[in-house]
């Protein structure tokens, strides 16, 4: 069964990504399809929730989750092979905001998209193919929606207290 994206809470593609409620600045990063751009992607992820003030076991975990969507598109979605350099024009984009709840407590949504093929996950035994759980444990919620014109994955973070001071 394909996975599913809640629409309450997670627009469909072709729909503005959520834009900020705290006033805090998105990330905002576009990386070409490949295997260098996890790496790049960790290092931003994490730069600019260092400077949000995200508590770091969360922080890492989101780290995490952002690149294993990041890796997925790059070779499944482009099937671009482990070693191989990108083909021009594929893309991968990752865009975050930082949300604050009514009771003062933030969240961070990361939509990592591509304009790749979805291919779905196999029944197939192997020692592969833990992206999708990795993101599940690493995020509040995950939601794939993909089309023939790609696919996003949208990532939510858990809550986590206001800053102080």
């Amino acid at each position: 069964m394909p996975p599913t994206s809640d629409q309450d809470k997670h627009p469909p593609r072709g729909r503005q990504a959520p834009t900020s409620l705290s006033g805090a600045p998105t990330l905002q990063v576009a990386l070409n399809a490949e295997w260098v751009a996890p790496s790049i992607v960790r290092g931003r992820v994490r730069d600019w929730l260092a400077a949000h003030r995200w508590p770091a076991a969360h922080a890492e975990e989101l780290v995490l989750a952002v690149s294993e969507a990041v890796s997925n598109s790059i070779e499944h979605g482009y099937a671009i092979p482990a070693g191989s350099v990108a083909r021009s024009g594929e893309m991968v984009n990752v865009h975050g905001v930082v949300v604050v709840d009514a009771d003062g407590f933030r969240h961070v949504v990361f939509t990592v998209s591509d304009q790749g093929r979805w291919r779905a996950p196999t029944a197939k035994r192997t020692t592969r193919g833990h992206g999708m759980l990795i993101m599940r444990t690493c995020a509040d919620d995950v939601a794939v929606d993909y089309s023939a014109s790609g696919t996003s994955v949208v990532l939510r973070s858990r809550p986590v207290p206001p800053v102080i001071g």
